[in-house]
């Protein structure tokens, strides 16, 4: 008897690892971007770990290559400083893994010269552990009138984090990336890091930030770090008076509140209906892929794809119009299997003359990239879905908004991203799967145990 009961708690046991292990997730940094120096600067992470929820348990997987990279983890001090004496933990091999063993903030960044400074450093905050669970219930719908904000103390905000303030590679898609998520409110202050004598702050009227007319401005700050108080609530618009810097993205616009929550200034693309309307009759258009940013190996990855597409109603007709130094990009449509696996060797059709026009012949979701090397990998990737009257949705495999996961309040965030590397992320454990194996494991444990006590 003594023996069958040893044998139940030990089973009982094994019940319990089991719940708990279940659930764990292995997240592969950066997807197939890789733990690398990233185009476009640390938003590439800190767009990746808006995509997850982190908790305990849980492991994070830095794939690199060894003696070109390495992983720290530091204090949130050192990671605001790129500062890498007495980490925490250090790793030289890749791939190296680090199991998040408790809640709260998690700091990496490279240790290799400036690594870190050029955007490899990684922050995450860890919730506690939760059992398996099914699939998690929708969001509630966002309430008819925006509940006030929090009071707070007033926040600086560094324009761009560690970008700071230039002509930003990829257009203005970089600064809309970094307010995308801010709450800015009377009292707070944007703090403009540059270079003095090549770049300046013009604070500018709606329409001067539309037409890049810097004839006219509000207030001109020359001096880095120039800082500006947001004293009133309302829409801001920022850009520079320098050459052509406006016109190559060198613009911001925020909404400032007095106390409920903010949101974009009106010119950003409003949500879509929670009913199609049907899109008026109108003329073929021809639609300049990436505008001035062309196509490209974008920095900061796909995103910049995204939401170049994101307010645009492609329709039957159209043309899209890639444009590429020939030699050094390709345009090819695939199937959306291709497109998500960046497996190239299987193409409907691939041009390699530019300006490469491709007409939108039928309605459906159609998907663009490269065959040249690692540059699907990288975010030379375009999806957009096609109709015939009705208004365009984005193609079901493209990405969503972050599912409510909150990277660390100090956390660097300039702008968007996606990514490099063959490694690719194993797809997320199925929760009703999760749930399934659990019930199934413990219904089957519990037969077993009494069985024995029998």
């Amino acid at each position: 008897m003594a023996t069958k009961m040893s044998l139940a708690i030990m089973l009982v046991l094994a019940a319990a690892l089991l719940h708990t292990t279940v659930a764990q997730t292995t997240h592969v940094v950066g997807d197939s971007l890789g733990w690398i120096v990233p185009p476009g600067g640390p938003i590439a992470y800190s767009t990746w770990a808006d995509m997850y929820t982190f908790t305990v348990g849980d492991i994070l997987v830095f794939n690199f290559t060894t003696g070109q990279q390495d992983v720290a983890r530091v204090s949130k001090e050192q990671f605001s400083t790129c500062n890498s004496t007495n980490p925490i933990w250090h790793e030289t091999t890749g791939p190296a893994n680090i199991t998040l063993t408790s809640a709260g903030e998690y700091y990496f960044i490279g240790t290799m010269d400036t690594h870190c400074y050029l955007g490899q450093k990684l922050a995450i905050n860890v919730t506690g552990t939760s059992g398996p669970t099914a699939s998690p219930a929708p969001p509630p719908p966002p309430p008819a009138t925006p509940a006030p904000a929090s009071p707070r103390a007033p926040v600086t905000y560094v324009v761009g984090d560690d970008l700071g303030w230039i002509v930003p590679p990829g257009g203005s898609v970089a600064y809309a990336a970094w307010a995308y998520n801010k709450t800015f409110i009377v009292g707070d202050t944007l703090e403009f890091n540059f270079k003095n004598g090549t770049q300046d702050v013009a604070v500018v009227t709606k329409a001067a930030y539309a037409t890049c007319n810097t004839t006219n401005t509000t207030t001109v700050l020359t001096t880095s770090p120039a800082r500006f108080t947001l004293t009133a609530a309302g829409e801001y618009y920022f850009t520079s008076t320098y050459s052509r810097h406006c016109e190559w993205g060198q613009q911001l616009a925020i909404n400032v509140i007095a106390s409920s929550s903010a949101t974009p200034p009106s010119h950003s693309p409003p949500p879509p209906p929670a009913t199609p309307v049907p899109a008026p009759p109108r003329s073929p258009v021809a639609y300049v892929v990436g505008d001035d940013l062309g196509w490209i190996v974008p920095p900061g990855g796909s995103v910049a794809y995204t939401a170049w597409a994101y307010n645009k109603t492609f329709m039957v007709g159209d043309t899209l119009v890639f444009n590429f130094v020939n030699g050094t990009q390709d345009v090819a449509k695939v199937t959306k299997a291709v497109y998500e696996t960046c497996d190239t060797n299987n193409t409907i059709s691939v041009l390699t003359t530019s300006p490469a026009k491709i007409t939108l012949t039928t309605a459906g979701e159609h998907y663009f990239t490269s065959t040249y090397a690692r540059h699907c990998a990288l975010g030379q990737q375009l999806a957009i879905n096609v109709i015939a009257s009705s208004t365009a949705t984005s193609p079901s495999s493209s990405a969503t908004a972050p599912s409510g996961t909150t990277t660390p309040s100090s956390s660097p965030v300039p702008p968007s991203a996606e990514g490099p590397s063959s490694l690719t992320a194993p797809p997320p454990v199925s929760s009703a799967m999760s749930v399934a194996v659990h019930s199934f494991s413990i219904t089957s444990l519990s037969i077993v145990i009494a069985f024995l006590l029998n």
